[in-house]
């Protein structure tokens, strides 16, 4: 009788955390210093909303929930080094991060090392998701963005639907824009014509030859990958060189409100989002909240699947009654969790499926700076 008491007491202390009364922390890491972290600040406004949320609902199975940060920079070699000190000194469960592909796959082997579960926000090389199909070890990790596949695969259907026979991209020197291009041209080869390439340096870009070369070739569209400043620095050196094609953005910085009153009007620039308010009353309500709280209008990737992410990992964990990482792995990968930009389920590799069922995506028009007219869906 003993003994099986003692059992019974083990199993419980496996199963959670020390205390019931102390706060489940989780690890987040976003560029919060360096050129991208407009993006990475942007994020950590969605979490701690998340946070917020999940908090006044009770926490995780009456724990409270407790973001601790740290600033990847933007660099690869800091986000592994504080994705070890957020494991090993902080104690997080769980690590949410980091921004850009090149300091994903740094936390991502973390997270298979520590065996700490892994919520990919905003990544997009296919490569988070390949590990975990190929490699039992990444199983920890599960991402909620669209993949380069998808989001290629979302652009693409974009320009079909619009007409568009020639296009001309353009994108900053990163590895994710690089392979979304190696994605956009073989999902449009003999359907809409690739014109032009080129990609500018994150630290010091020249616009001014690429919008010449551009303008040469008269494509109808240029499609926008930096999701930076730099697309902003691009638009107006292009408008001021009277460039006449019409622009689609991966999001970001274009699908600014604040960004776009401050363009010259018009309706030539598009841009992906994964959601939009006036989508479904979920996103209206997120981006109604959003606004309250940080004053500007969220742009429906990067400040909005962050919060997703934390928000399906907190579900899972209640759903399966359990912190151990294998139970929730097992409930993310047989589940469906609702969220901001729709109902999020996994395929074998981990990959929030996108483009079909519960997640499809948005483009949205800016007409003259102002109005935002859902154009695709």
């Amino acid at each position: 009788m003993r003994r099986g008491l003692l059992v019974g007491l083990l199993v419980l202390l496996l199963a959670w955390p020390a205390s019931s009364q102390e706060p489940i922390k989780i690890g987040v890491l976003m560029p919060l210093s360096g050129p991208f972290a407009a993006g990475g600040v942007a994020a950590l406004q969605s979490l701690h909303l998340a946070e917020e949320t999940i908090n006044a609902e009770g926490g995780i199975s009456g724990r409270r929930v407790a973001l601790v940060v740290a600033d990847s920079q933007g660099r690869a070699e800091i986000a592994r080094t504080e994705a070890l000190r957020l494991v090993e000194r902080e104690g997080v469960w769980a690590l949410v991060g980091a921004y850009l592909s090149e300091e994903t796959l740094p936390v991502q082997d973390v997270a298979a090392e520590k065996q700490v579960l892994h919520m990919v926000p905003v990544a997009a090389t296919m490569e988070v998701s390949e590990r975990v199909a190929k490699d039992p070890r990444f199983r920890f990790s599960f991402r909620i963005s669209y993949n380069i596949a998808q989001w290629a695969a979302l652009l693409s259907t974009f320009l079909e639907r619009a007409g568009s026979r020639q296009y001309a991209f353009v994108g900053v020197n990163i590895r994710w824009n690089r392979e979304l291009l190696d994605h956009l041209k073989s999902v449009l080869a003999g359907k809409v014509e690739l014109v032009y390439e080129g990609f500018y340096s994150p630290q010091a870009p020249q616009m001014e030859p690429l919008v010449v070369a551009i303008r040469e070739r008269r494509p109808d569209f240029v499609v926008l990958g930096d999701p930076g400043a730099g697309a902003i620095e691009f638009i107006k050196r292009a408008k001021e060189l009277d460039l006449q094609s019409r622009f689609l953005s991966v999001g970001g910085a274009l699908g600014d409100a604040r960004v776009a009153a401050s363009l010259p009007s018009g309706e030539y620039l598009y841009f992906q989002a994964a959601t939009w308010r006036g989508l479904t009353p979920q996103a209206t309500q997120y981006f109604s909240r959003f606004q309250k709280r940080y004053q500007y209008l969220p742009v429906g990737y990067s400040d909005t699947l962050p919060h997703d992410a934390l928000t399906v990992l907190a579900q899972a964990a209640v759903r399966a009654g359990s912190f151990q990482p294998a139970d929730v792995i097992r409930t993310l990968e047989q589940g469906q969790f609702p969220g901001v930009a729709g109902i999020y389920s996994f395929d074998r590799s981990h990959q929030a499926i996108w483009g079909q069922g519960g997640l499809k995506g948005a483009v949205i028009q800016w007409v003259n700076g102002s109005d935002r007219v859902i154009v695709f869906r």
